[in-house]
């Protein structure tokens, strides 16, 4: 691997992600400063709240999106092809990016228009409805990701290669897990990138494994993947995800009511200063986020070793877990050593050095195992 290579790749990614953030957090702060300016031109405008927070929600996400495209372009397509990591077209990231803005309307249009609706309906204790109902959507995403939000993006089809799924089985006797949930994802359209996620909930619940990744590794090195993550599954790391993302959005929800409190009746004369507070909880949501990242991504990481340690267990074979995850970073261009406080901030994964470093201790407590069990004649 190019370590150098490798480091910079993420220092640039990095800085962008901060970029990304200042400029919404700017963006978003300078439309918090002329909020009643705003609030009374749109009061002005029309007199259905819903159809103002139509416009002005539509105006304001709109808006970051086009000043945010020069960024996304450079940081989703240029630094991609100058790493040597895309085979995307600029055709290919248009219609790419178009389906994301599509989702991200549909998801935002449910999101926003469900926090109002319970503000405007919801009673004394509104803010309980929107809770509960950023869970029931959490849960749904969860659920639909694999069979409605993926499909848009990659195609994907049940993996046909028995001789894997013969290994599959093997590695998932006793779990609940099938190897009818094994998918072959393509993402080579897109990347030279390699990748693997367990996703869905109950019945679409299922295993991918990119092109990229089926193609490149060898057999016993596609078994530890799975079994990586087979360890999700075991460990039922989606679940405990939806219950982390339940406790942290009660802060949210707290300091989203916050600043939603004065707003919270049918009054018509205040709905323009309600809806023209949607920078302000954008904000809040921001700086929550970045402040809580750090525990979030030791939780991610936590989770990886357990599965990297359930990968160990299950193939017993440290020499295949060592190839395939150098072979992960080589075609990610992951920068095996970052610094604590990029892997601290940024990292839900841990480094590449360190699980190397596991599967080094498995080997040589294999090979210790093995010296005990058979003392030398004499």
């Amino acid at each position: 691997m190019d370590i150098a290579a490798a480091k910079r790749y993420e220092r640039l990614k990095i800085t962008i992600r901060i970029l990304s953030s200042v400029l919404l957090l700017a963006y978003a702060a300078v439309w918090a400063a002329g909020a009643e300016h705003a609030a009374a031109s749109l009061a002005m405008a029309t007199s259905s709240r819903w159809l103002g927070l139509a416009l002005f929600g539509a105006v304001f996400f709109f808006g970051f999106e086009l000043i945010s495209l020069p960024l996304n372009y450079y940081s989703e397509f240029r630094v991609e092809h100058a790493f040597h990591l895309s085979n995307q077209t600029v055709g290919g990231w248009i219609i790419h990016s178009l389906k994301e803005w599509l989702v991200m309307f549909v998801f935002g249009a449910i999101l926003i228009g469900g926090l109002y609706a319970a503000l405007w309906y919801g009673g004394r204790f509104w803010w309980l409805w929107v809770w509960a109902g950023w869970l029931v959507l959490s849960v749904g995403l969860a659920k639909l990701f694999p069979v409605v939000i993926l499909p848009l993006f990659y195609k994907s089809e049940p993996l046909d290669r028995p001789a894997l799924q013969e290994r599959f089985a093997r590695l998932a006797e006793g779990t609940p897990l099938t190897i009818r949930g094994v998918y072959r994802l393509g993402l080579s359209k897109d990347t030279r990138k390699a990748n693997a996620m367990l996703s869905g909930l109950g019945s679409t619940r299922r295993v991918y494994l990119s092109d990229t990744l089926l193609d490149a590794f060898t057999e016993e090195e596609i078994g530890v993947v799975f079994a990586h993550e087979l360890g999700h599954h075991i460990h039922g790391h989606i679940t405990k995800g939806i219950v982390l993302t339940a406790l942290l959005s009660t802060l949210v929800v707290a300091a989203v009511a916050a600043v939603l409190a004065p707003y919270a009746s049918s009054d018509a004369a205040v709905w323009p200063a309600a809806v023209c507070s949607l920078p302000a909880i954008v904000i809040v949501v921001t700086v929550i986020s970045y402040l809580f990242l750090p525990i979030g991504n030791a939780i991610m990481r936590r989770f990886e070793r357990q599965c990297d340690a359930e990968a160990l267990a299950r193939t017993k074979d440290p020499a295949a877990y060592r190839c395939a995850f150098v072979k992960l970073g080589e075609m990610n261009l992951a920068d095996p050593d970052p610094a604590r406080w990029i892997e601290v901030m940024f990292h839900d994964h841990p480094a590449l050095s360190k699980r190397i470093a596991m599967a080094d201790a498995a080997s040589a407590g294999g090979a210790g195992e093995a010296a005990g069990s058979d003392p030398p004649a004499g």
